[in-house]
C-alpha cells in the first residue's frame, strides 16, 4: 500500500467537508467532534462530485439527484430523488492517518 497525502488538517472545516483530488482520484474529508473521515469523492449512483454537494443533517448531500452519506462513515442515509432511474450505494470509506498535521490515507 501506498500512503497518499491529501491536505493539512486544519483545513478541514468541523461539520463540513472539503473536496480533493489526489493520486487521481476524488475523496471527501470531513470532520465531526475533531474526529477525521475520509470517503470517496463521487457519489456512487451517477458519478456526482460530492464537493459540490451540501452538508444536510450530518450527511453530504449529492448535487446531482440528492443521495445523501453521513459524512463519518460513508453510509447511504437517503436515496436518490429519482427512483426510476438506479439506486446508490454506501461509501467507501478510507483510514484517515494525521501526521505532522496533515491527512493521510493508504491507497
Amino acid at each position: 500500500m501506498t500512503k497518499l497525502k491529501l491536505m493539512k488538517e486544519e483545513d478541514v472545516p468541523e461539520g463540513g467537508f472539503v473536496g480533493v483530488k489526489a493520486g487521481g482520484n476524488q475523496y471527501l474529508v470531513s470532520k465531526a467532534d475533531g474526529e477525521i473521515s475520509v470517503l470517496d469523492g463521487k457519489c456512487t449512483h451517477w458519478g456526482g462530485p460530492l464537493r459540490m454537494g451540501k452538508v444536510v443533517e450530518g450527511s453530504v448531500r449529492c448535487p446531482v439527484h440528492g443521495a445523501r452519506y453521513d459524512l463519518m462513515t460513508g453510509e447511504l442515509t437517503k436515496q436518490v430523488g429519482i427512483p426510476l432511474i438506479g439506486k446508490a450505494s454506501d461509501l467507501r470509506r478510507y483510514e484517515a492517518l494525521i501526521e505532522d498535521g496533515h491527512v493521510y490515507i493508504e491507497v
